[in-house]
């Protein structure tokens, strides 16, 4: 959950699943949701493969995914995992939340 950013999830390709709060959106190429701050949400990739795009404003929430990922433009280091414990790390930092597990 963000605490202090919006977030737009747009799918280019493939095919996800996402719930903000009581809401459940089935998402295929294209499909846009809009995820305001201080609403639970999550997502699942339905397909094999998506490419999507996360829009969020005001700016910060890369904080996040930068403690708890790493450097695409580098080879995926042997036994690289984001660990829950890390992904909660991370959310913390930023000022968001873990709630427990995507649906």
């Amino acid at each position: 959950m963000h605490n202090n950013e919006d977030e737009v999830f747009l799918l280019l390709s493939g095919s996800a699943m996402v719930w903000a709060g009581d809401e459940e959106h089935e998402l295929a190429e294209g499909g846009i949701v809009f995820l305001p701050r201080r609403i639970p949400h999550s997502y699942r990739i339905t397909s094999k493969k998506a490419d999507l795009l996360l829009i969020a404003t005001p700016g910060g929430l890369e904080k996040m995914f930068r403690h708890a990922g790493r450097d695409l433009r580098e080879p995926r280091p042997e036994g690289f995992e984001i660990t829950p414990r890390l992904l909660a790390e991370a959310a913390e930092l930023s000022g968001n939340v873990v709630l427990g597990p995507p649906r």
